[in-house]
């Protein structure tokens, strides 16, 4: 490439299409109806169905896709059918978290779509059932996203994930017991303590653990640095434009031009990431209210839930990952960056997963 030429990376066009497509259908529709409250979790969860992709052939996307909403929909029936009963309630979030915490050993997969059952379990359980229009809704986000990666793959063919640095993965049998209990400890402490505020709160504080915590303490702790700010970036952002342009079509066409953003800063700009999910999640929650009154104080009820999320994972991350551990990790060379969908070269080492984070 000559210096000074601009050089745009087709698959993150491709991708960014894809989760314009998800993200702007259900947001859309549901803007032009009047339903955007209804459209509410169709729009977050096609966003989810985005990262829930690989490189293979199309049945391989297809596939992952239907486990993504498998899972989803088994976390979500569990979470509502254990709301009104803690002693399965608690019990069943731990085994839920626990199995999340130990996924990571088995693949990028596993862990994208076992933490995305946890977060539908939590959501289940902390808020109302569903109306008949929002399942409608999350049906035809699902029927969108099996529709736009097909029409990628006819068009394009398979699409590369991106490279990103491995992971120090915990070592032994013993090292990843560890970090599944610290896992499940921290998520199930960011449970309770969401559900002594409001149910609301549960979500925010339980996803953000979820997220940040990872099977690395090094990756950990640069996740939460990045969360804060990112967090902290989107809020801001989110005021500014509610303030400044308090319109349906304004405010739509916003999330649209950042939806398609999303996916090209997962790997190396990690917080510009969080910043734009957060954007995209609050101005979708303004659609959904459109009160500026309740969006103002939603935004600062946002941010003490996610550094609430990002305590309980540095208490984690701690437990996880004792000094020597860390100490150890620290005196290893930085490896190279590698497609996410790729195995690790050794026992010790993985990818950063693509997730909603």
């Amino acid at each position: 490439m000559k210096t000074g030429q601009i050089h745009i990376d087709a698959a993150h066009v491709r991708r960014g299409e894809i989760f314009l497509v998800n993200v702007g259908a259900p947001l859309l529709v549901g803007a032009w109806r009047g339903e955007s409250q209804s459209a509410l979790a169709a729009v977050i969860v096609g966003m989810l169905f985005g990262f829930a992709d690989n490189e293979g052939p199309l049945p391989a996307r297809l596939r992952l896709l239907g486990m993504d909403a498998g899972c989803i929909t088994a976390g979500a029936l569990a979470g509502f059918f254990s709301r009104g009963d803690a002693a399965v309630l608690w019990p069943l979030f731990v085994a839920t978290t626990f199995a999340v915490g130990l996924a990571p050993g088995a693949g990028r997969e596993p862990l994208l779509t076992g933490r995305h059952a946890a977060m539908a379990f939590t959501v289940a359980a902390a808020i109302p059932a569903l109306t008949l229009l929002e399942v409608w809704y999350l049906v035809g986000a699902l029927v969108v996203a099996a529709a736009s990666r097909t029409l990628d793959y006819v068009v394009a063919g398979p699409l590369p994930l991106q490279p990103v640095a491995p992971l120090q993965l915990p070592s032994g049998r013993g090292g990843w017991l560890r970090f599944a209990l610290a896992f499940s400890g921290a998520a199930t402490a960011a449970l309770w303590i969401g559900g002594t505020l409001e149910p609301i709160h549960t979500i925010w504080v339980v996803a953000t653990t979820l997220v940040v915590m990872q099977p690395d303490a090094r990756a950990s702790y640069r996740r939460v640095v990045e969360r804060i700010a990112g967090t902290f970036a989107g809020v801001l952002a989110a005021w500014a434009i509610i303030a400044a342009f308090p319109s349906v079509a304004v405010v739509c066409a916003v999330i649209l031009v950042v939806a398609a953003l999303i996916p090209h800063h997962l790997a190396n700009r990690y917080w510009l990431h969080t910043a734009l999910i957060a954007l995209l999640v609050l101005l979708a929650y303004y659609l959904a209210e459109f009160d500026a009154h309740a969006i103002a104080k939603l935004l600062m009820e946002r941010v003490i839930d996610m550094l609430l999320g990002c305590a309980v994972a540095l208490v984690g991350t701690a437990a996880a990952f004792p000094r020597g551990v860390v100490a150890e990790h620290e005196s290893l060379e930085e490896a190279p960056l590698r497609p996410t969908g790729t195995q690790p070269a050794v026992a010790e080492t993985t990818k950063r997963d693509e997730g909603w984070d």
